[in-house]
Parts: C-alpha cells; sequence; structure tokens
C-alpha cells in the first residue's frame, strides 16, 4: 500500500518538472510571436498610411485612375511581402552568426 503515493509523487515530481521546463520556453516562444505580430501589425500601419498618404498627394486623374487599379488588399500584401524579406533576413544573419562561430573564421 505504500508504494502508490510513492508512485504518485513520482509522477508529480516529474510532471512539475516538465511544466517548469516547458513553462520558459514556451514563454519565450510566446514572446516571440507577441513581438513579430506587433512588429507586422505596425509595419502594416505604415503601409496603410503611406498609401492614404499618396493617395491624397496625387496631382491629376491619371495617377488616380491608375492607383485605383490596385487591390484592396494592397498594404496587406506589401505587409506579407515585406514581413516575408524581414523574416529571410533575420535568418540569413542568424546562419551566418552561428556558421562563424562553428567554424571561428
Amino acid at each position: 500500500m505504500q508504494l502508490i503515493p510513492w508512485i504518485w509523487s513520482l509522477f508529480t515530481s516529474i510532471l512539475a518538472y516538465f511544466a517548469q521546463f516547458l513553462g520558459k520556453r514556451l514563454s519565450i516562444v510566446a514572446a516571440a510571436i507577441t513581438a513579430f505580430t506587433s512588429i507586422v501589425i505596425t509595419l502594416k500601419t505604415a503601409i496603410d498610411a503611406l498609401i492614404a498618404s499618396i493617395y491624397v498627394a496625387l496631382p491629376t486623374g491619371f495617377f488616380l485612375f491608375g492607383f485605383g487599379l490596385l487591390p484592396d488588399n494592397t498594404a496587406a500584401c506589401l505587409t506579407a511581402i515585406s514581413s516575408g524579406l524581414i523574416a529571410s533576413q533575420v535568418y540569413v544573419y542568424w546562419r551566418n552568426i552561428i556558421a562563424f562561430r562553428l567554424t571561428g573564421a
């Protein structure tokens, strides 16, 4: 009868260890996701403001006609393209740092 409490305490201690270990990693991942999301939202807002300022400053009907040919989701597309380019540059940067540390050159 003494075996069941011992197994239960062992099981709960193992679960507590994994929860503590994964909790730290998951909190770091959550912070990174939050930071990237806020950067993307800021970038989309900046692109929206840029498009709105260009639209207001256009002088003639020809430019307004050409601007009217752009789809409604132009800002979202530009944001997705920019975010992808930024993410790829960050990846290349960290890959080069890791390669430098491994090779030492």
